[in-house]
């Protein structure tokens, strides 16, 4: 079986992903040996269920290779835990310019980078962007990235590559080229965020057999019940000056974590208790069990910078929603609306 084979059917067997984003990504990151604690605790959890704990890590999430160098030093404390931990980088993005760099010698670069910096073999490399602007007129993408990628899969150096942030356009027509190297797609899935599922990308992703990576599944943070207020987001957290946080859009959008408190908390049966993050888990993970999607595979990757967060989040028996509890979601979501975009900043 071919190492794509495999890292897609590991990635088969996985309900929960670790987004190690917030561990660096902030003004001042989580003490290494909380953030080890975590780390430590989510393969712990993943290996009683028989199955590898899946990290999403990123090249530029934070200054100087901080995230990946986290990763670096955890397995050097823990090495026997690699084999049990399969390893999705993002990079070939400028966070000065904000702009992909998708040429072979930069591609090249951030891999090699990456490999050094997180210390050995990468399982999974994504392209964070790719650059509509730099495919010919008579293509949807442009190739140089990824003849580059497979190049380096082929080379050994990473197992396989991920898409993030694609059109399902985009998802089919390098599927068609680079089908043999592709091992799944990260794209940002909610109950504040379905376009995914609206817009092609999770059908493309299902008639592909493509895992779906979902980051942000909280609704970055709002789904945790824990912003009220935009003071309660943590000065320097970039997510701070999102418009869906500020006044009457954030008033609308609590809307949605009061009918959450109040329709399906409030009425569980208290033989079987649920927390709300664990509802917002839940949900995209039931997606898993609808038809329409039979061939893909929704993998939610919540971040948790403490214990209690990670045992929450990771407890998946308790993860889980009833049918009957989807479907009032699912009616109540059909008539609320989001007010803010996905990046959309005050004053922008």
């Amino acid at each position: 079986m071919s190492q794509v084979k495999q890292l897609k059917a590991a990635l088969g067997k996985i309900d929960t992903g670790y987004g190690l984003m917030s561990l660096t990504w902030k003004d001042v990151p989580v003490p290494k040996d909380q953030a080890f604690k975590c780390m430590h605790r989510v393969i712990e959890l993943a290996m009683q269920r028989g199955n590898k704990a899946f990290f999403n890590v990123g090249e530029f999430y934070g200054p100087n290779f901080i995230n990946l160098n986290y990763v670096k030093d955890f397995f050097k404390k823990y090495p026997d835990l690699r084999k049990n931990t399969i390893i999705s980088c993002k990079g070939a993005y400028s966070t000065v310019t904000y702009k992909p760099l998708l040429k072979t010698d930069e591609v090249i670069k951030s891999v090699r980078d990456c490999v050094e910096q997180i210390g050995g073999y990468i399982d999974i490399f994504e392209p964070a962007r790719l650059d509509p602007e730099a495919a010919d007129e008579s293509e949807v993408y442009a190739h140089e990235p990824f003849d580059a990628l497979a190049a380096l899969v082929e080379e050994g150096a990473i197992g396989g590559i991920s898409l993030s942030e694609v059109t399902a356009e985009e998802i089919v027509a390098i599927h068609k080229d680079y089908g043999k190297y592709l091992v799944c797609v990260e794209v940002e899935l909610s109950m504040f965020t379905k376009d995914i599922l609206n817009n092609g990308i999770a059908k493309a992703c299902n008639d592909l057999n493509l895992v779906v990576i979902c980051y942000s599944p909280l609704g970055k943070g709002l789904l945790t019940g824990t912003i009220k207020k935009n003071e309660d987001i943590e000065a320097g957290d970039v997510k701070k000056g999102l418009k869906i946080f500020h006044g009457d859009a954030l008033k609308q959008n609590l809307l949605l974590v009061k009918f959450l408190e109040e329709e399906i908390l409030a009425k569980r049966d208290p033989a079987h208790p649920i927390t709300l993050p664990q509802i917002a888990l839940g949900w995209i993970k039931h997606w898993n069990r609808q038809p329409e999607f039979s061939g893909a595979r929704f993998i939610p990757i919540p971040s948790g910078s403490t214990l209690e967060k990670i045992n929450q989040n990771f407890e998946e028996d308790k993860c889980r929603i009833t049918e009957a509890e989807f479907e009032k979601i699912e009616n109540y979501l059909d008539d609320f609306k989001v007010v803010g975009g996905r990046y959309e900043f005050i004053g922008h």
